[in-house]
């Protein structure tokens, strides 16, 4: 294959940004997937099928990621208004704060990127299009 394919250039780039991703999120202490279950809690918590669905993640794997993020401190398990059978998955003080701190580093990431592009605007425009043009592919 040719080193200048663009589907080869995409993966190489998703897999140093996920790489570049997790190192900086376990200096804070956390995985990738971690920070994206606290992010998408961060405003009012979700149902865990909502993050099941949203990342499509499997039960068991998010039961695993709830778990041991309950046990960190970093989230806790409500139970739902109107319904005491499904729980709210909600995030603490402290995990706040290591969304705050991921917040950071990621920012670092940014401005490293940013700093390389000459025309940001640019690339976030065709990087868009090539993302409609992938979703029509798998959706």
């Amino acid at each position: 294959m040719k080193d200048d394919m663009i589907l080869f250039m995409l993966g190489s780039l998703g897999r140093l940004v996920r790489r570049a991703g997790d190192r900086s999120m376990r200096s804070i202490g956390l995985s990738s997937a971690q920070l994206r279950i606290l992010a998408c809690i961060a405003d009012d918590g979700r149902p865990q099928k909502d993050i099941e669905r949203g990342f499509s993640m499997s039960r068991a794997t998010v039961s695993s990621l709830v778990d041991s993020m309950e046990e960190m401190g970093l989230l806790q398990r409500e139970r739902m208004p109107g319904d005491g059978r499904m729980r709210r998955i909600v995030i603490t003080d402290s995990g706040r704060e290591k969304l705050r701190a991921a917040g950071e580093q990621m920012e670092k990431i940014e401005e490293a990127l940013a700093a390389a592009l000459p025309e940001k605007d640019e690339f976030m425009d065709t990087c868009m299009r090539l993302r409609s043009v992938l979703e029509e592919m798998v959706c």
